[in-house]
């Protein structure tokens, strides 16, 4: 072989050497970065987001709160802490869904709070005695995160919700919230006006599975947030309603809040126009913006000032 003939035979076995190794690292690189991205769906954390103030928060779904497969939260919090910080629980109301709270969560996040939106069970009858547990274990694991402040905490909820955040603003014991957000949710299950509402006989079957006021009227006010009252209860009380709501009366806000404000404790009330079946929350965009805004500035200020 002549030296030309060598020397570029040489020189080609380094190309095809060196392109054989830029391949090698190509491949292996995308390997390491898609095993990293299913890593990521897998585990269910999903990448920092920075909104347009540039506020970072991270945000995980479908944890495990307890060992039933209903027991799922979705945690929402800044993506740095310092220190402990006030927590939030937000409950969606009946057969509905954790992700109903979704945007209201990633927003308590960018306003520096931790808060998780929840799943529980409302099966079997009477469900009381399975929603109430599922409630307290999903505190129970927010104040377990040693950044949250056990002695700073706000419930927000809406229907079933709004009562299920009524009834945590009523516990005298350590770790009981201290601003309570309820959106068309009952509070007093002797109130004579639930007669008519389309949700007796849904609450007599399923919540509490068939015994009537009349046959156990102990039962009834136990778990009427209204009867347990007290000035040890939650401080701050916002009470959210439709003027037009089918299905839970007015008088269940008015009771609420005439036992809450006969203890001392603060209440406001905010009524809109709204449009629809069922609790008539169908606003404008405004109003609808207007009201979003009125329950988060809520806890906002709630929470800033414990």
């Amino acid at each position: 072989m002549l030296l030309n003939e060598r020397i570029f035979s040489s020189i080609m076995k380094v190309k095809v050497s060196t392109n054989n190794k830029i391949h090698i690292w190509i491949f292996t690189g995308l390997f390491i970065f898609l095993l990293a991205i299913l890593t990521l769906f897998k585990t269910n954390i999903r990448p920092m987001r920075v909104d347009a103030n540039g506020v970072s928060i991270k945000f995980q779904t479908g944890l495990a709160y307890g060992p039933h497969p209903l027991h799922r939260l979705d945690l929402c919090e800044p993506s740095r802490i310092q220190g402990q910080v006030a927590g939030v629980i937000l409950i969606h109301g009946g057969e509905g869904d954790k992700s109903s709270f979704t945007s209201i969560c990633k927003d308590l996040a960018r306003a520096g709070f931790v808060a998780v939106t929840i799943n529980y069970r409302e099966d079997p009858p009477p469900s009381y005695q399975v929603i109430l547990p599922d409630i307290d274990l999903a505190v129970s694991w927010l104040t377990g995160k040693t950044y949250v402040d056990p002695n700073k905490l706000g419930t927000w909820g809406g229907s079933l919700g709004g009562y299920l955040a009524s009834v945590l603003g009523t516990k005298e014991n350590p770790g009981a919230v201290k601003c309570v957000s309820n959106n068309y949710g009952p509070t007093d299950f002797t109130d004579p006006n639930l007669e008519s509402s389309p949700l007796k006989d849904e609450f007599l079957a399923e919540f509490f599975g068939g015994i009537t006021l009349e046959q156990d009227p102990a039962l009834y006010q136990n778990l009427s947030p209204v009867f347990n009252v007290s000035p040890a209860d939650a401080p701050s009380w916002l009470f959210t309603r439709s003027t037009n709501d089918a299905l839970v009366p007015r008088t269940q806000m008015d009771r609420m809040v005439s036992a809450l404000n006969g203890v001392g404790l603060k209440t406001q009330v905010y009524e809109y126009a709204g449009t629809g079946g069922g609790h008539a929350n169908k606003l404008p965009m405004l109003q609808a913006r207007k009201l979003y805004n009125t329950r988060l500035d809520f806890m906002k200020n709630c929470l800033n000032s414990l």
